[in-house]
C-alpha cells in the first residue's frame, strides 16, 4: 500500500450460499475440471449453511476457469452473484499491519463488503468502488480514517 505503482489485478469473484453436500459438490466439479481456487472465504451461515466467497484461476484470471465454475454452479442447482475484486499482489507474508493499511484508508470511503487472503499471500478486496480504492492505495501516504 502506499506506492505509486500499486500492483494489483482485477479478478472476478464468485458469492453464493450453499449446504455442505452443495458445496463438496461444487468443489468436486472445480477439482474434476482442473479448476485451481486461488482466493476462498467460506464461513458458515444459520446452521446448515455455508456463505462463500471464491476467486478461481492461478497467478492470472482465465475464462477457461471461469466459464468451468459457471457450468460446475449450473450443474448443482446453486444460485451465485459474480462480481469484481481487487487482488493486492505484494503483501509479504508475516508482516504486521497489511490488511489494517487496506482497511482503515478505506472503510470511512466507500463500503468494504470483504477482505481475505489468496494464494501467496494475496489480499483480496470487495468493495463497492474499486477505481476509488485503487486510487487511495496507490496514494504514497494514504489518509486513514482514524487520522
Amino acid at each position: 500500500m502506499g506506492s505509486a505503482c500499486l500492483n494489483f489485478n482485477i479478478r472476478t469473484q464468485f458469492t453464493f450460499t450453499v449446504s455442505d453436500w452443495d458445496l463438496s459438490r461444487i468443489l468436486n466439479g472445480l477439482a474434476e475440471e482442473s479448476v485451481n481456487i486461488n482466493g476462498y472465504f467460506q464461513t458458515l451461515a444459520g446452521k446448515k449453511f455455508n456463505f462463500v466467497r471464491m476467486v478461481v484461476g492461478t497467478s492470472e484470471e482465465r475464462e477457461r476457469d471461469i466459464h468451468a465454475v459457471r457450468k460446475v454452479m449450473k450443474l448443482v442447482g446453486v444460485r451465485y452473484r459474480e462480481n469484481q475484486v481487487i487482488q493486492l499482489l505484494d503483501s509479504i507474508s508475516g508482516v504486521p499491519g497489511q490488511i489494517n493499511a487496506v482497511f482503515s484508508t478505506l472503510w470511512c470511503k466507500m463500503q468494504v463488503r470483504a477482505v481475505y487472503l489468496g494464494e501467496d499471500s494475496t489480499i483480496y478486496l470487495d468493495v463497492s468502488n474499486i477505481g476509488y480504492a485503487l486510487r487511495f492505495l496507490s496514494e504514497e501516504n494514504p489518509p486513514r480514517c482514524l487520522d
